[in-house]
């Protein structure tokens, strides 16, 4: 005779609070025994030391935040949920994947992708594809929290936070200030547009190895590339988005 899992055996002795954590949108139905066991016993602890039901948990988790913070911050509390991981898993000997944080950040991750769904519409900030922006974020420095909200932010349009968009305003100002005053006197030279093909080809590479000069000329490059991780900003990225601006800007 096959054997019930610990989710099917939790359901059939404990229905309405199984149908309080289905509620939540967590399905344990293809997870471990062991992993279940912890998850729910995560569940019913706090529910327990919050004085709420085990359906309330959520919206006791976005209650406070709600007219608190703006939609950019979501994300950063991933980061502060996680860290709240080791001290419950070491409290309660259960794994950091099965705490109450590691649940909550689930449902922040669904909170994050929630507001990505209403700039849908909008183009993604970089155009590079997934690996190469992974591997150029890892490259500046980024830890991985700070990668996941870079991907976020260059790939899937989240919003960045109000701190984080007068500081990309500041980057732009200056990369496009630059890359303005070395390609502008071979764009404005009507005698280099005769060919509008060689011109384009030109000013392409004229961009290139002036990003290139760039990065030489800044005195201290890897102080820049620590502040721009700083405010989730990646310093390549955002060069090659002002090479494109400035290459269309002038191409014939």
């Amino acid at each position: 005779m096959a054997s019930f899992s610990y989710w099917n055996n939790y359901k059939i002795q404990n229905p309405a609070k199984a149908a309080e954590i289905e509620s939540l949108g967590l399905n344990f139905s293809f997870l471990p025994d062991k992993e279940v066991k912890e998850k729910i016993f995560a569940l019913e602890t706090t529910a327990r030391d919050s004085n709420c039901s085990i359906s309330e948990l959520k919206d006791k988790v976005f209650a406070p935040l709600k007219g608190k913070i703006e939609e950019g911050d979501y994300l950063y509390l991933m980061e502060f949920y996680d860290k709240k991981t080791f001290s419950e898993a070491e409290k309660y000997n259960i794994e950091r994947a099965n705490t109450i944080w590691m649940i909550v950040e689930g449902w922040i991750l669904e909170k994050v992708e929630e507001i990505e769904r209403k700039y849908s519409y909008l183009p993604p900030r970089s155009k590079k594809d997934p690996q190469t922006l992974l591997i150029q974020f890892r490259l500046e420095g980024s830890n991985e929290f700070g990668i996941h909200r870079k991907m976020h932010i260059y790939l899937k349009k989240y919003p960045l936070t109000k701190r984080n968009r007068d500081y990309v305003k500041i980057i732009e100002d200056m990369l496009d200030g630059y890359l303005e005053s070395q390609i502008k006197p071979y764009a404005n030279n009507e005698k280099n547009k005769d060919n509008s093909t060689l011109f384009n080809l030109a000013l392409s590479s004229l961009a290139y190895m002036s990003c290139d000069k760039l990065k030489k000329e800044i005195d201290d490059l890897d102080a820049l590339i620590k502040e721009c991780n700083d405010h989730d900003v990646s310093f390549y990225a955002e060069l090659d988005l002002a090479s494109d601006r400035i290459v269309s800007k002038y191409s014939i």
